[in-house]
């Protein structure tokens, strides 16, 4: 299954949310808003390691000079770093996996007692008068297509962080994105060690499978065809953190920045893959009856993330400090299994 990033119905709001946001803004917001003077009502943590700090992104620079007691996440996947430093954010926004939008692998980092957010929903664009009701002190949002519109009115709510304009929407590495949250909570230092221990387990892993060292790899998914993710999609940048090859092949002659489509016919392609990596492998009865009929198949050269209560396949494409070593530990079993040139060799089914 591909999931689609980028919500339709975009724009300015209507003169009713404008009312509702000019309401919230006067500090007429909702119930959800009780406890916002209260620090532990969000887990935040007390101190401050790095404020004040300007961050620089798509729609400019925000400054952010205070320690937030209430932070909204209007990004996909952005509560798990906050939950890995302590805060739980007030708002979340669901994109798939628990609908409450903690998953598994961030609930022992939960703080005893923490309540759990308002789960938002951004299907028809960010729900700017919901997040005004939350009377968030911070916004977070950089795992987002957000707008220079949206970025406009939330920011007149709260500080609001914004994507990267380096990058594709949704393309930011991990490590950015974890660090500019750090950076806008107080907490460099802290997100900084965090930052480090995750990539010290990529380095390790790669360094007790040096067969991964340049073998060709390719990230896919059965979609109108066949889906190629692009390399510079954080999940593709994960493969050659362990040191795949993730640009060489001719899948991405034309790529765009997050991937494009290829025929069902032609996903035999693939067979000139050392490992491909699937997301719902048979969801397309065409895509898989023709990579079955592959040498690449036969030989085991492949990688299925799915699972069967659907964490890992969830958590594979939640990028960031809390995420990444529970897909690790189940992702690199599988890729020793492809590229351990035994054609017997069939992948392991994932740990639950």
């Amino acid at each position: 299954m591909l999931y689609t990033f980028r919500p339709a119905g975009r724009g300015l709001l209507s003169t009713v949310g404008a009312l509702a946001l000019a309401a919230a803004l006067a500090g007429c917001g909702s119930e959800s808003t009780e406890g916002a003077d209260d620090p532990e009502a969000s887990g935040a943590p007390d101190g401050s390691s790095s404020l004040p700090v300007t961050i620089e992104h798509k729609y400019g620079e925000t400054e952010f000079t205070e320690v937030p007691e209430r932070v909204v996440v209007v990004g996909l996947q952005e509560q798990d770093t906050l939950i890995d430093l302590g805060i739980v954010p007030v708002g979340v926004t669901y994109w798939f996996g628990d609908e409450d939008g903690i998953n598994p692998w961030a609930e022992d980092a939960l703080p005893e007692g923490a309540e759990m957010p308002e789960v938002l929903d951004s299907t028809n664009g960010i729900p700017v008068e919901k997040v005004a009701a939350l009377a968030p002190d911070l916004i977070i949002g950089e795992y987002t297509a957000m707008t220079e519109d949206e970025y406009e009115l939330l920011s007149q709510i709260a500080p609001t962080l914004a994507q990267s304009g380096e990058y594709a929407d949704y393309s930011m590495p991990w490590q950015e994105m974890a660090l500019k949250i750090g950076q806008a909570v107080g907490q460099e230092d802290e997100i900084t060690e965090k930052i480090d221990a995750v990539e010290a387990q990529f380095e390790q892993y790669a360094a007790d499978n040096p067969d991964f060292e340049g073998k060709t790899t390719a990230l896919v998914t059965p979609y109108e065809g066949l889906f190629v993710y692009g390399p510079d999609d954080p999940r593709a940048r994960l493969l050659e953190a362990l040191g795949f090859d993730t640009r060489t092949s001719a899948l991405f002659d034309e790529q765009s920045d997050f991937g494009s489509s290829l025929s069902a016919e032609n996903t035999g392609d693939l067979d000139d893959i050392d490992v491909t990596v699937w997301y719902d492998r048979e969801a397309e009865a065409d895509v898989a009856k023709v990579y079955e009929g592959t040498t690449a198949f036969e030989e085991g050269r492949w990688v299925d993330i799915s699972d069967a209560d659907g964490a890992y396949y969830v958590a594979h494409s939640f990028t960031n400090t809390l995420a990444l070593p529970y897909v690790l530990e189940r992702y690199v079993p599988q890729l020793a299994a492809a590229v351990d040139g035994d054609p017997g060799t069939v992948p392991p089914t994932p740990a639950p």
